[in-house]
């Protein structure tokens, strides 16, 4: 039986990865590569933990997924009733509770697919049966111990169920490694102890593999070792909920979202991965009317001249989206069957593209190597959830959007446009034929088809052949 084992080691970085394997600290790995693949690929935007699992599990993009972010907001509903349970979103705490139900309905889990499957430290268990979240009544106290004290007891338990899990019946597996991530947002991202926590991985997947080798699985078996998005080191924060309430406004935001009780809002600022942020604006304190981008257009230019803000997008009136930066102006619009990119001052990407229509896969071969890969798509895709921000902001290198509430302290941060972010190892045991870029939603279809599984649907990704 063919079996496929994806290890998610979150918030590796990929300079950090390239420097390790060259000065051979990563052995495991680098003779994983000699007879398999080494790739780049691009994540998702917003790349943060939660909803940049999505392409891995679910086959899709975030904003198709209605799951914008790790904080959002429904304008539609907190206009209804702000009270209800379905008007706002924080996963970081109790609400995580409810990130399975969220995800748009109509959308597959692999576990659907693979029904017998293995989830490790994993929230997206949608399909999965019982017994098989191996960590269900566990996670929260390995991830509490690792958000707070950078603790790596979360990788070691979660590859000592992983190797004990290991049997004839099963097929899929995922497991999450979440201590390069914590430890990163504690002390920075490209410490000695950081890179310990690389070659400890590697030492465990040294064991893994052996595991497999004398259990007569590994020639069957397709390892996957990927991550949800980089990091960058955080030097400065510019608070957005301190700013709008500077401004006059009554901000909602978490954790302060027991105001709703007493108090209305004109404006919300959701924080996701503290490198972008979805901002809501009412109209006179109405949530029910629609964003008007010529009303704040002082706002805009107030937002812009800030020095933590890097991209900011909005729709306009026509439905397009509008991408601004220091750098220029320009106009993303859908047309279904192409993407019509169209800069209108100097490109706001610095891109070296023309105006003019292009394939999904076209973009992301034009803008792979750049500092800003694949953002006409991924903004394209995160505007499409009606739970979007009016303004989406993505913070510049060093910086990131929250401060107040943050414990502990972020040293380093995700969740940007940025290449830092968005850019992600893939490594398998087998070889990847392609000569296109890839994105992270491509790895949902290959895992399928290569345990044999009929995909009915189309999905986000593409396949890639594996040989």
């Amino acid at each position: 039986m063919k079996k496929v084992i994806f290890l998610l080691l979150d918030g590796a970085r990929v300079d950090i990865l390239d420097k390790l394997l060259e000065s051979n600290r990563l052995p495991v790995l680098k003779e994983l590569i000699k007879n398999g693949t080494y790739k780049k690929a691009i994540s998702v935007f917003p790349s943060t933990t939660g909803p940049a699992y999505l392409p891995f599990l679910m086959g899709t993009y975030p904003g198709k997924a209605n799951m914008p972010g790790i904080r959002w907001l429904d304008k539609l509903s907190f206009a209804d009733n702000p009270n209800s349970s379905n008007s706002h979103r924080s996963y970081v705490g109790y609400e995580n509770k409810y990130f399975n139900n969220d995800i748009k309905k109509s959308i597959k889990s692999i576990f659907e697919h693979v029904p017998n499957s293995i989830s490790i430290f994993n929230e997206i268990t949608r399909g999965l049966k019982n017994g098989n979240d191996l960590t269900k009544y566990s996670k929260n106290y390995y991830k509490m111990l690792s958000h707070f004290y950078g603790s790596d007891l979360i990788d070691k338990v979660a590859f000592n169920k992983l190797i004990k899990s290991i049997d004839d019946e099963k097929q899929f597996y995922f497991s999450c490694f979440y201590s390069i991530d914590s430890l990163s947002h504690i002390e920075g991202s490209n410490t000695e102890k950081i890179k310990k926590l690389y070659e400890d991985f590697d030492l465990n997947l040294g064991v893994l593999i052996q595991n497999l080798k004398d259990k007569k699985y590994y020639d069957d078996t397709l390892i996957i070792v990927t991550s949800d998005h980089g990091h960058s080191d955080t030097y400065k924060h510019f608070d957005l909920a301190t700013y709008f309430e500077k401004k006059n406004n009554n901000v909602f935001y978490y954790p302060l979202t027991y105001k709703k009780l007493y108090k209305k809002f004109n404006s919300s600022v959701m924080v996701s991965g503290n490198s972008m942020a979805h901002i809501y604006l009412s109209d006179n304190f109405d949530w029910s009317k629609q964003f008007d981008i010529t009303k704040y257009e002082l706002l805009i230019n107030d937002l812009m001249s800030n020095e933590a803000v890097d991209i900011l997008s909005c729709k306009n009136r026509k439905g397009e989206i509008v991408v601004i930066s220091n750098s220029g102006k320009a106009i993303i619009n859908d047309k279904e069957s192409s993407i019509f990119y169209q800069p209108l001052e100097d490109d706001p990407f610095e891109y070296n593209i023309k105006e003019g229509l292009y394939s999904e896969q076209e973009l992301l071969n034009l803008t792979f190597n750049s500092k800003y890969p694949d953002s006409i798509i991924q903004l394209l895709q995160i505007f499409k959830s009606n739970r979007c921000g009016d303004i989406v902001v993505s913070a510049k290198k060093g910086w990131d959007f929250r401060e107040r509430f943050e414990i502990p302290e972020h040293k380093s941060s995700h969740g940007s446009l940025r290449e830092e972010h968005m850019k992600v190892p893939i490594i398998t045991n087998r070889k990847i034929k392609t000569n296109d870029a890839i994105r992270t939603v491509d790895l949902y279809p290959t895992v399928l088809a290569f345990i044999d599984k009929t995909l009915k649907f189309q999905t986000d990704g593409k396949k890639l052949d594996i040989y």
